[in-house]
């Protein structure tokens, strides 16, 4: 896949996320970094443009063409559903990027561009969400570009080895996610903060895939307020977040922190096609710790993450590895 037929990709798939449905729900733009935890190598950079319906009772018209999609999530009953589409790309890289050598006993340079769409299922005590996702890993993701223009306009080391990545390839990708409420209690009410609650609620998300299948079980600590409305649009799959602004009529927030283990049986950032001989291998056992906050506003939210996740690769010398993240969403 040459980059023509890249850009041609990418220009559908904004046609895709802009058509007909600019005039309600909720975009939201993310943009992920490991610059603040100054941790050259791994998981460096992330672009997410998304998009999710206002919640309703049932998919409507506009939402035909991936209706069968929720067919993947088990009925519930008075619950709220949506559905959405979003474009993501990706970027990893070895630990020293200055060098033009290949680099076999490190992580190779990976990148991906991806357009997925999902629905969800957001209930009192459970919540669902499902995903398919169609992308490209290697040098047709455009990711080079975007890293060297980022690091020209940033006081960061030119990346030289890019001519070293994973080779193109076309992925495929399904993945399915349920939250289940442990407990929700009432914590204090004051005039600065409002009515606070605090809740503890447990995760099982999976994905399979030629770019990656995996497994996690985890559990999700929050506080804040309009907990319950805002109940599952928190989300352990890279890129999500739920409609979390038609949850509120004057506004909210609330502190989060989500820690999971899990197994990844392949990474083809990782284990994908070199043109060099790489002895590099996938590390099975996985876990990660994420904090954030999310100030909610009827119309637009502010959210920053940040995520602690173990070595991905057995060669790796560091035990964890970190990046944040910020997210922007508006409503028109």
């Amino acid at each position: 896949m040459n980059y023509q037929v890249s850009k041609c990709f990418i220009g559908t798939s904004f046609l895709l996320l802009i058509s007909p449905w600019v005039d309600a729900g909720q975009w939201h733009l993310q943009v992920d970094n490991d610059f603040i935890f100054k941790d050259d190598g791994n998981y460096t950079n992330g672009l997410v443009l998304g998009w999710e319906s206002d919640p309703m009772q049932s998919l409507n018209d506009k939402a035909l063409p991936i209706r069968w999609q929720s067919l993947a999530s088990f009925k519930q009953n008075d619950a709220q559903r949506a559905w959405g589409v979003k474009l993501t790309q990706q970027m990893w890289t070895p630990g020293d990027i200055k060098s033009e050598a290949p680099q076999p006993y490190d992580r190779p340079y990976a990148g991906y561009l991806a357009l997925e769409s999902h629905t969800a299922t957001y209930g009192e005590r459970w919540a669902q969400k499902n995903w398919l996702s169609i992308g490209v890993l290697g040098p047709a993701s455009l990711t080079e570009q975007l890293q060297k223009m980022f690091h020209k306009i940033t006081p960061s080391s030119t990346p030289n080895g890019w001519q070293h990545q994973i080779e193109n390839q076309l992925t495929l990708q399904l993945a399915y996610e349920i939250d289940a409420l442990i407990v929700r209690q009432n914590a204090f009410d004051n005039a600065f903060m409002g009515q606070t609650q605090w809740e503890l609620s447990g995760l099982s998300h999976t994905q399979v895939g030629n770019f990656r299948s995996e497994t996690d079980l985890g559990l999700t600590l929050r506080w804040g307020t309009n907990l319950a409305e805002s109940f599952g649009r928190l989300s352990l799959h890279s890129g999500q977040l739920g409609n979390i602004s038609a949850t509120t009529k004057s506004g909210s927030w609330m502190l989060f922190a989500r820690a999971y283990l899990g197994y990844r049986f392949n990474d083809q950032t990782i284990d994908g096609s070199l043109p060099y001989d790489s002895h590099v291998e996938v590390e099975n056992n996985q876990a990660g710790i994420t904090t954030g906050f999310i100030w909610t506003q009827p119309s637009w939210s502010l959210a920053w993450n940040f995520n602690a996740y173990t070595r991905e690769q057995q060669s790796n010398p560091n035990n964890w590895h970190g990046y944040g993240t910020l997210i922007v969403t508006w409503r028109f």
